[in-house]
């Protein structure tokens, strides 16, 4: 599946890991912790388990990680996730989209060359997400083309602020 099609909360999920997998690397992070930082719900999270993005292993235990753990012990507080090798590969494929959207968050709308060379993505990026329906095109006087995000855009480039997660 084509990681740029998961919900906000995945991408958030998939990010959170990868960013922080270096201090996680053995043991992986509380499941709690996912929740709580990425707003993740549980079916979300279920998916990624099912895709082998996310693996699940018993802190304490030495049986090779189960995507399907993390679909059953959400409350354990011995569960502890970490990405996949599939996983980190998602989560690099997302980093640059990423990038595009934090861009026009904070910056819109910009020249398509300006979102290139600011967010170090390829135009390959740009077309994925504008056929997704995360950016709006507009042609300035100049001829340039002017990229925003649209509503399903802003979804994904606002940071998660907590709350309750089902």
């Amino acid at each position: 599946m084509d990681p740029l099609r998961f919900a906000p909360a995945q991408w958030r999920t998939l990010r959170y890991l990868n960013t922080y997998a270096a201090s996680a690397a053995r043991v992986g992070f509380r499941a709690s912790q996912i929740w709580e930082r990425t707003g993740v719900t549980r079916d979300e999270l279920v998916e990624l388990a099912s895709l082998g993005y996310i693996a699940g292993r018993l802190h304490g235990r030495n049986t090779p990680p189960a995507p399907g753990i993390a679909i059953t012990a959400r409350g354990n507080p011995k569960l502890r996730i970490h990405l996949t090798k599939p996983g980190m590969k998602a989560a690099r494929e997302l980093a640059p989209a990423w990038r595009v959207v934090e861009l026009l968050r904070d910056r819109h709308p910009l020249t398509a060359d300006d979102v290139e060379h600011d967010a170090g993505a390829a135009s390959e990026t740009l077309t994925r997400l504008d056929k997704l329906g995360f950016l709006h095109q507009e042609v300035n006087e100049q001829g340039q083309a002017m990229l925003s995000l649209t509503q399903k855009g802003r979804q994904y480039a606002e940071p998660y602020s907590g709350g309750d997660t089902a």
